[in-house]
């Protein structure tokens, strides 16, 4: 019973460090199911620790890209912002790939609206 309980207790230890190592956004701008009365100036993403940005697109309902200068990250940070084109109408959807300090791949999304 002794090993056993060792036995639970080492593979806790190890799922919950290995839990803490990961980066989630913490923040964006505009935020997860905002919606805005106007097309928002900037686009602003904020994560629990630093992070090298690889891919980022910006997509309205119909899957066409919205290009805004965005560019892989050599440094890593935990704020970023670029400055976004005049937005339509419409419902759109936020994509981040990004790399933690450890090079593990993440992903994140979120949508907002502009009426």
């Amino acid at each position: 019973m002794n090993t056993l309980i060792k036995t639970i207790m080492v593979v806790i230890m190890t799922f919950s460090v290995s839990a803490l190592a990961h980066v989630s956004l913490k923040a964006s701008m505009p935020t997860d199911n905002a919606m805005l009365m106007k097309s928002p100036e900037t686009l602003s993403l904020s994560f629990t620790k630093n992070v090298k940005i690889v891919k980022l697109s910006l997509k309205n309902k119909q899957g066409e890209k919205i290009k805004f200068g965005f560019k892989p990250t050599k440094e890593s940070n935990r704020e970023f912002s670029w400055k976004l084109p005049k937005l339509a109408p419409a419902n759109y959807i936020v994509e981040a790939t990004f790399l933690g300090k450890d090079g593990h791949k993440m992903k994140e999304s979120f949508g907002f609206m502009v009426h």
